[in-house]
């Protein structure tokens, strides 16, 4: 009995060093509008304290709020899923699968992957399921919940 406990010991120890435990990003997850729009509003509030009144100031929140809706247009309708080493992502039936790496952990519930195209994105836990953070020097997240 002790030699089976050692062995059960030996192998969480050994999945949870080498990453092949079951991951937070495992699972499907679609669009969270609604958290995702509360989160781009607010960060436009937040930089809406610089200067500036009147016609330009509603002109660059109007422009603002259109290309909000213009990026989420690309995830409407969308589920992701991840698996240990393939990321899905399926529209009204059909889509791709990409495989993955994780490239870097600068975090706890924060990962850095690279999809085989090359391209890199920033995965992290968020209150409502995961977010993935927008290209760019702006911290902007996509929110996603699991799909049910």
């Amino acid at each position: 009995m002790n030699a089976i406990l050692r062995l059960a010991l030996l192998v969480v120890v050994a999945f949870s060093l080498s990453g092949c435990g079951r991951s937070w990003l495992a699972g499907k997850w679609t669009l969270d509008r609604e958290t995702t729009i509360a989160n781009l509003t607010a960060d436009r509030d937040a930089a809406s304290g610089t200067p500036g009144e009147g016609f330009l100031k509603e002109f660059v929140a109007g422009l603002q709020k259109g290309v909000s809706h213009l990026l989420l247009a690309r995830f409407e309708g969308v589920e992701v899923e991840f698996t240990a080493t393939e990321m899905r992502r399926i529209r009204h039936g059909t889509g791709e699968a990409v495989s993955y790496e994780v490239i870097e952990r600068p975090e706890p519930g924060r990962v850095v992957l690279r999809y085989a195209d090359g391209e890199i994105a920033t995965w992290s836990r968020a209150e409502t399921g995961v977010r993935m953070r927008l290209p760019g020097e702006e911290e902007h997240w996509i929110y996603f919940r699991a799909v049910k």
